[in-house]
C-alpha cells in the first residue's frame, strides 16, 4: 500500500514548532513534502469556524502541548516575571479537546496526534473526552514525536493505523475513484458546452413548480457514478478486528438504505416515512409528481413495528419439539394429545397454523405474503409490515411526523412490489384439496 498516494491532498499539521527547523515535527513537515503532500501550517490551534474547509484534507496532524515558547507576563513593579501554569496547560488542552470534537463531528478526516508526551497521558484525556474507546480501533491515531524520525517511521505507523481502521482506508481509496470521476465528468460536459449545467436546470425546472435541487443534484450523482471507471479495494484491510454486535449490524444496514431527517426538507420525496402514533405511513408516489405541487397527495402504505421472526419447528435430542426459546413440547405431551379427544387435536393444530402464518426468515431476506411489505431496519426498528393497500393522504396533513425517508433501491423494490399487487390479473384460486392426495 503506497501511502503517499492514498492520503493525496493536502495535509494541515498544528503545531506551536512548526517553524523551528530542528523540531521534530518540522523535519516530519519535509518528509511529507517529499512525498509531494502539500502541507498547511497553524502554530496555534485554529478557529473552529476552518474546519468545513478541512474536509478534503488528507490528514489532520495535532501537536497536544502548545505551552512551548508561550508565557503569561505578569508585571511586579519594575520586575517582569515569565509564568508557566497548570491553569495555561489546562486551558489548551480544553481549547484542542473541543476543536478536535468538532473537527471529528463535522468531517471525517484522519486525525493524527504526534505529541512530545507519553502516549497514554494523551489517549486519557482522550478517553475522559469520550474520543477514545480502548476496546475497538479509534479514529484519532497517537503516536509519540520520539518513535517517528524517519520517513519509514513515519509513514509505516499511518500504514498500520490504516490497517486497524477500515473505514477510513475506504473513504481513502474509494474517494480517489470519485474524485477522478467528478474530474473526468466536468472535462466531457464542458467540451459539450460551457453552459451545460444551465441546459440541465432549465429542463428540470420546466419540470417542476418547486425547487428543483434534488433532481438536479439526483442528476449530477448519476453523470458521476456513470463516469467512474474501475474500484479496486485491499480485502485484507477490510477485515473485521473485533467481534461485531447485533445492534451495529442493524446500524450499518440502516445507514446503507435509511436517512434520518437532521432537518425537515420542504417538500415531499418518494420513500418519505412517518410515525403517527404508533403507525407508519410510506410514501410511494413518484418523484416527478411529487414536484408538481407544494402540497401533493401522498400514495402511502400503512405499517407497525414487526413483532419478531418466527423460528423454523426443529426436534432435539432431548425428546422436544421447539417452537420458539419459550415454546417448546415433549413428544409424550404430543403422543398424549394424538390420543385425545379432538378438541386438544385441533387446538395442537391450530397452533400449527398459526406458526405456519408468521414472518420468515431464509438466507439474507425476510419472507414476504403476496399484500405486505417488510422493511427491516428503519427508524431504530428492527423491521417494520405495512399492508400493500394504498391510502391518499395531502403532505400537509404529515407532513409535521415525517422521521426520514427510506432510499433506492429499497424504495423502488417497493414500488414495484406495490404496483405488481395493485395492477394484477384475478385469476381462479388454487383448490384447497388438489395436492390432498400423495401420487406415487
Amino acid at each position: 500500500m503506497d501511502v503517499g498516494k492514498l492520503f493525496s491532498g493536502i495535509a494541515v499539521i498544528v503545531d506551536d514548532e512548526i517553524n523551528e527547523d530542528s523540531s521534530l515535527i518540522s523535519v516530519m513537515k519535509k518528509t511529507i513534502e517529499k512525498r509531494n503532500i502539500p502541507v498547511a501550517t497553524y502554530e496555534t490551534v485554529p478557529d473552529k469556524g476552518v474546519i468545513p474547509s478541512l474536509a478534503d484534507a488528507a490528514f489532520v496532524i495535532l501537536d497536544w502541548d502548545f505551552t512551548h515558547g508561550q508565557a503569561q507576563r505578569l508585571l511586579d513593579g519594575d520586575e517582569e516575571r515569565i509564568k508557566f501554569g497548570d491553569t495555561m496547560q489546562k486551558d489548551q488542552e480544553s481549547e484542542l479537546i473541543e476543536f478536535i470534537k468538532a473537527l471529528m463531528s463535522g468531517t471525517f478526516v484522519p486525525v493524527f496526534i504526534f505529541t512530545a508526551k507519553e502516549k497514554e497521558g494523551v489517549t486519557r484525556k482522550l478517553l475522559e473526552a469520550e474520543l477514545w474507546d480502548n476496546n475497538k480501533p479509534n479514529r484519532i491515531f497517537v503516536k509519540e514525536k520520539s518513535e517517528m524520525r524517519s520517513e519509514e517511521e513515519l509513514f509505516g505507523a499511518i500504514e498500520g493505523w490504516i490497517k486497524s481502521m477500515p473505514s477510513a482506508y475506504v473513504l481513502k481509496e474509494w474517494g480517489k475513484v470519485v474524485s477522478d470521476a467528478k474530474r473526468d465528468m466536468f472535462l466531457r460536459m464542458y467540451k459539450c458546452s460551457p453552459d451545460w449545467a444551465k441546459v440541465v436546470w432549465d429542463k428540470l425546472k420546466d419540470d417542476s413548480e418547486t425547487d428543483c435541487s434534488h433532481e438536479f443534484g439526483e442528476f449530477m450523482t448519476r453523470i458521476c457514478v456513470n463516469s467512474i471507471n474501475e474500484y479496486s479495494f485491499d480485502e485484507s484491510l477490510l477485515s473485521a478486528v473485533s467481534p461485531i454486535s447485533s445492534a451495529e449490524l442493524a446500524g450499518v444496514i440502516e445507514g446503507e438504505h435509511y436517512s434520518k431527517y437532521a432537518e425537515q426538507p420542504k417538500r415531499a420525496y418518494t420513500g418519505d416515512l412517518f410515525k403517527k402514533d404508533e403507525e407508519y405511513y410510506l410514501n410511494m408516489r413518484a418523484p416527478c409528481d411529487l414536484a408538481r405541487d407544494n402540497n401533493p397527495t401522498l400514495y402511502c402504505i400503512k405499517g407497525k413495528k414487526l413483532a419478531g421472526i418466527t423460528e423454523d419447528i426443529r426436534l432435539t435430542a432431548e425428546g422436544e419439539m421447539v417452537f420458539s426459546a419459550t415454546d417448546r413440547i415433549s413428544l409424550d405431551e404430543l403422543s398424549g394429545i394424538c390420543r385425545s379427544d379432538g378438541g386438544r387435536r385441533e387446538e395442537f393444530n391450530e397452533k400449527l397454523r398459526k406458526h405456519r402464518d408468521g414472518v420468515f426468515f431464509n438466507k439474507g431476506e425476510i419472507l414476504e405474503k403476496k399484500l405486505e411489505v417488510i422493511v427491516p431496519c428503519v427508524a431504530g426498528e428492527k423491521a417494520i409490515k405495512f399492508r400493500i393497500e394504498l391510502k391518499l393522504i395531502e403532505f400537509g396533513q404529515l407532513k409535521s411526523y415525517r422521521v426520514g425517508r427510506v432510499l433506492p433501491p429499497y424504495i423502488t423494490r417497493i414500488q414495484q412490489k406495490c404496483a405488481q399487487t395493485i395492477f394484477r390479473e384475478g385469476v381462479m384460486p388454487i383448490p384447497d384439496g388438489l395436492f390432498s392426495d400423495s401420487e406415487e
